[in-house]
């Protein structure tokens, strides 16, 4: 490869720079005006539907183009281009839930015969009437319910049909608060991994036939099917109310059979399931993953969102924190490998993003603050994402070639005249919980983690240059050297001006010039030489297994060269280190505890080519040889024993194969390497993060005390167990407040302030009027075919027929009512937050 550069500027820094910089708390260069929608990557414009709609849950084309959308309120719209333009701007009803029949509902797909719907209790059907207007069927239902009911008491989440016409749902956990259901007195938990909670449910064309595909899934809010066939769905984090549950939001392959880890094997509550990792985890924690769709022609067409090489790709919106990732999957012999990228970040919780047949991607977004937002009569709001400028340069990867150099590559050639700002202008920030678009990022989940993590340290590592390689199709960004295995945010313009403002002619919302990368110090340092013993190529490639390596990095000219050269005589040489702990086991976040030890794990990885493989390992590690081209090296894990390994083939003729994989003792069926487990041969892990010991520290709660607290919740001037639990005492007409030692202080606290500010969707509020002309407030108990049982803010229940309904729809405020906070002393309201946000003392009843 090339080492000659074109130096674009350059810069020097102090002494005291060189020596490391100070640490940067919250993200560094915060933008204060971030637009509602911000692209991270250059060639987008943005514009924002006219259509006034509430909230809104699931976009869905049809297979003739006709666009629907799923409100949370249960109406289901088709929206249309009236005028041209591109923006879709007249909704129509193609189901009029007036009388509530569909209640707050996530999860949709068009199937045989119209509309699929996922909902409380049922899978739905809305066929397509040819007029414009749909009929309500109910496909399946009758399952168990949860024991502890979530998310607006939905049990059925997520859903897809493949070309058959099967229609493949989830199932939410049976307990989201308590995933084990183990029993106070007797230690013994109730959690049936044969029970329909918890899973994804493959239905059959004719209705009659519910088979369990897999099990241990918490919330998949989205399912799709990719162009090969295979299922994904996204599944929300666990950690929080599970100290051993997945600690992500997470990207998963549904195999049958599977057990995808919530909750996770247990040596004495669940002995007997291997928890099947992740594709992808979506960090840091309380992302609250979504929509999920890949980016394939729609309707017959040709067209997909954004340049050529994104074709295939998934792209995943992020509710909590506002996000769209783009995230590649290339499928091995042994399962996928995931690369991700965030592409936007958003100012609105983004609960969908479809790509359109026209090439464009569309958003759907609800307003209001983490984690719920406004409810069913909130108002929504709907974007489109379009790729005006094919010829911007896009970054296809960015990666660190040395420990003082970070490459970023792009499709094209970069026009250096645009581009000379970049040395003055580029930046890197380090940090455990840096992640690119920080800058851009408004929403903040109320969990303490969220807060504590923001607290972390963050190092501005210095930039000394900024240089372009003779093809203009690589920037390199070169710092002060780092070889610690954390995350690395690059932020830089993106050659245009400093904003595209609004143009109102065209509806475009206005966009700052940004880049925004994450990368770290994954992948393998590559050497190739010719037969004659000269090296005729040296660099990075983001994992050893060649065709995952090559799909990756296919629109990479310098990769590109690569595998060209592969094809002629030479000798390939491959060196990385190898993170194999925990390969079958979450990962534990700090401040976790857990009431066992994970053993330790034997894990083999196996590597197969078709001319001889060369490998050296580290001493310990045990080699195994099957033949000239089969390799297995087996270790023992631990927690930062990495295995270094160099591997050599020859090369010349075909395009040589390398193909990589995993297996441990205990489950002999082969996986394929994430990227995260392949780190470069200088990398160094990072220092284990420590938090304060003892029971968390709340300021604002100081002298408060828990057991009056627990007085003020359950007394008669508060009435707070009127309407919730906490740890199994209480009513259960409000949210099961149990999960509150996790949040932080400030969110609790706007919770009571103002109930309404953000709907809580546990317990939606109903307006019910009746044909008498009274009206009736509450939140949806029970019901079956015939009735409604109704929960007031007394406590109060009653019985509504069905039949003498004559509208309902969710309430845009909180039966909680205002004041509650106001009635209290301070002492009290000390008191009750003590009770609220921290476990009970030793001894004291829960």
């Amino acid at each position: 490869m090339n080492r000659f550069f074109i130096l674009l500027a350059g810069t020097v820094l102090a002494s005291a720079a060189l020596r490391g910089a100070a640490p940067v708390v919250k993200p560094a260069h915060v933008i204060s005006d971030p637009p509602p929608v911000q692209l991270l990557v250059p060639g987008f414009t943005v514009r924002e539907l006219p259509v006034g709609l509430r909230n809104l849950n699931n976009l869905v084309y049809a297979p003739d183009g006709r666009l629907f959308a799923l409100g949370y309120d249960g109406n289901v719209h088709q929206l249309a281009d009236t005028d041209g333009d591109g923006l879709e701007d007249r909704s129509t009803l193609f189901w009029n839930n007036a009388r509530n029949e569909i209640p707050p509902s996530i999860g949709m797909a068009w199937g045989p015969g119209g509309l699929y719907i996922a909902s409380r209790g049922r899978i739905l059907h809305l066929r397509d009437k040819g007029d414009g207007t749909s009929e309500l069927q109910t496909v399946t239902g009758g399952w168990l319910p949860p024991t502890a009911a979530a998310g607006s008491n939905l049990d059925a989440i997520g859903l897809a049909v493949d070309p058959a016409g099967n229609v493949y749902f989830g199932l939410g956990v049976d307990a989201w608060n308590g995933a084990y259901r183990v029993n106070k007195d007797t230690g013994v938990s109730s959690y049936n991994q044969f029970s329909e909670r918890g899973t994804i449910i493959r239905l059959s064309p004719d209705w009659k036939r519910r088979d369990i595909i897999a099990t241990g899934l918490r919330f998949p809010v989205s399912l799709a099917f990719n162009a090969a066939g295979d299922l994904f769905c996204s599944d929300q984090e666990g950690a929080t109310w599970l100290p051993n549950g997945n600690p992500f939001d997470e990207l998963l392959h549904i195999s049958p059979g599977r057990h995808y880890g919530f909750p996770p094997r247990h040596p004495r509550h669940l002995p007997g399931v291997i928890d099947e990792p992740s594709v992808f985890d979506y960090g840091p924690q309380h992302q609250s993953t979504c929509g999920v769709h890949f980016n394939e022609p729609k309707a017959g067409g040709t067209a997909i969102f954004g340049p050529a090489w994104w074709r295939g790709d998934a792209f995943v919106a992020g509710e909590s924190r506002g996000k769209i990732w783009r995230t590649k999957l290339v499928k091995a012999p042994a399962g996928y490998v995931a690369k991700n990228d965030l592409i936007a970040c958003l100012a609105l919780l983004t609960i969908d993003a479809v790509p359109t047949p026209q090439g464009d991607l569309l958003v759907a977004c609800h307003s209001g603050a983490p984690d719920w937002g406004t409810g069913p009569q909130g108002a929504g709001r709907v974007f489109k994402l379009s790729y005006t400028d094919p010829k911007a340069p896009q970054p296809v990867l960015a990666y660190a070639a040395s420990p003082s150099e970070t490459r970023v590559v792009f499709d094209r050639p970069v026009d250096p005249a645009r581009w000379r700002t970049l040395a003055r202008a580029s930046r890197v920030t380090k940090g455990p919980y840096v992640a690119a678009g920080d800058r851009f990022e408004t929403l903040t989940p109320g969990y303490q983690v969220v807060k504590d993590q923001a607290t972390v340290a963050r190092h501005d590592v210095p930039v000394l240059s900024a240089v372009l390689a003779p093809d203009l199709q690589s920037l390199v960004l070169r710092t002060a050297p780092r070889t610690e295995a954390t995350q690395y945010a690059v932020m830089m313009p993106d050659g245009t001006e400093a904003e595209r403002p609004y143009v109102a002619a065209r509806r475009e919302l206005p966009q700052h010039a940004a880049i925004d990368l994450l990368t770290d110090l994954t992948g393998v340092n590559v050497e190739w030489r010719d037969a004659a013993g000269r090296v005729g190529w040296s660099g990075w490639l983001p994992h050893p297994d060649l065709a995952v390596a090559r799909e990756l990095t296919a629109a990479s000219a310098e990769h590109r060269e690569l595998f060209a050269r592969l094809r002629t005589p030479g000798t390939l040489s491959l060196r990385a280190q190898l993170d194999l702990h925990l390969m079958l086991r979450p990962a534990i976040q700090p401040g976790a505890k857990l009431d066992f030890e994970y053993p330790s794990e034997q894990v083999t990885v196996t590597l197969r080519s078709r001319g001889r493989i060369d490998l050296k390992a580290a001493p310990g590690a045990a080699l195994v040889r099957s033949g000239d081209g089969d390799v297995q090296v087996t270790v023992e894990s631990k927690a930062g024993g990495w295995l270094p390994c160099e591997v050599t083939l020859t090369t010349g003729g075909d395009e040589p194969v390398l193909n990589v994989s995993w297996h441990t003792a205990e489950d002999l069926r082969a996986r394929a390497l994430p990227l995260r487990r392949v780190l470069l041969p200088w990398a160094t892990p990072r220092a284990a993060e420590t938090r304060p010991a003892g029971p968390r520290r709340i300021p604002e709660i100081a002298g408060g005390d828990w057991e009056r607290g627990r007085q003020v919740f359950a007394g008669a001037q508060a009435a707070c167990a009127a309407c919730h639990q906490v740890r199994g005492q209480g009513g259960v007409i409000g949210p099961d407040l149990s999960n509150l030692v996790h949040r932080d202080y400030a969110s609790v606290l706007q919770d009571i302030v103002s109930p309404s500010a953000a709907i809580n969707p546990d317990r939606l509020a109903y307006t019910i009027e009746l044909k008498t002309g009274d009206t009736v407030q509450g939140m949806i108990l029970d019901e079956n075919p015939r009735e409604y049982v109704v929960g007031d803010a007394t406590g109060a229940s009653r019985r509504i027929a069905k039949s003498d309904i004559a509208t309902m729809k969710a309430s845009a405020v909180s039966l909680m009512p205002e004041g509650l906070w106001q009635n209290l002393a301070d002492g009290q309201r000390r008191d009750l937050m003590t009770y609220l946000l921290t476990e009970p003392p030793v001894g004291a009843g829960r």
